[in-house]
């Protein structure tokens, strides 16, 4: 058989990437709390309506976490970073652009609230001056992937993002058996401490990933 006629290197390109539409890691700026806080609203009503109290996933919307997640993204003690995936059919970089799975454009720019929110995560510092359940440790305060994005290694990559491979701990309500399967994946560990989260009405436990041994240690 003869062989088809190479391509154009932007055809070459196009034809190389991946299915999945590719995200981009930001660190969120104020542009961001809306869209943000309309995507938690949509993934908690989506991922915990059999986790977490009903009467809560209705009476918390938008306005809510707009307030929330306004005050997360002014604090500097709060580190948050969204993923956004950017609608093809609007998309006009053109063929020379350089938007695969991972990219970091971070800093404030014209395209800060381009695309679709796809995940976010977030992360801080505990403070047992503030919370006696809080450790010394790096906690892992937010990570949510949307529905149509999972599955796709944006989880990892965000969880990545925010702690590297060091020691750090979180919190995951018992009964979200994909978000616990998944932090044992990462190393994560209960420490058989929990805690009722009572605005949801959810039992939570802590998990925590220890620090890796220095080497030549052990």
């Amino acid at each position: 058989m003869t062989p088809p006629e190479p391509r154009d290197d932007s055809e070459a390109r196009r034809a190389a990437r991946p299915a999945a539409r590719p995200w981009t890691l930001r660190t969120a700026s104020a542009a961001d709390v809306h869209d943000i806080a309309v995507f938690q609203t949509e993934t908690w009503r989506e991922a915990y309506r059999d986790v977490v109290d009903p009467a809560y996933l209705a009476a918390v919307g938008v306005p809510e976490r707009v307030a929330s997640w306004g005050l997360r993204i002014a604090s500097p003690a709060r580190h948050v970073v969204v993923a956004r995936v950017r609608d093809a059919a609007g998309d006009t970089s053109g063929d020379d652009a350089d938007d695969t799975p991972g990219d970091d454009a971070r800093g404030p720019s014209a395209d800060d609230a381009r695309g679709e929110v796809a995940g976010v995560v977030s992360w801080a510092h505990g403070d047992l001056r503030h919370d006696p359940f809080d450790l010394d440790l790096v906690e892992l305060t937010t990570l949510y992937v949307g529905a149509a994005h999972r599955g796709g290694g944006l989880a990892d990559a965000l969880l990545r993002e925010a702690l590297g491979d060091g020691a750090a701990y979180l919190w995951a309500f018992e009964r979200n058996a994909r978000a616990l399967a998944f932090y044992a994946r990462h190393g994560f560990v209960a420490d058989g401490t929990r805690k009722l989260d009572v605005p949801t009405g959810a039992w939570e436990r802590r998990l925590v990933r220890p620090p890796r041994p220095a080497p030549g240690v052990g």
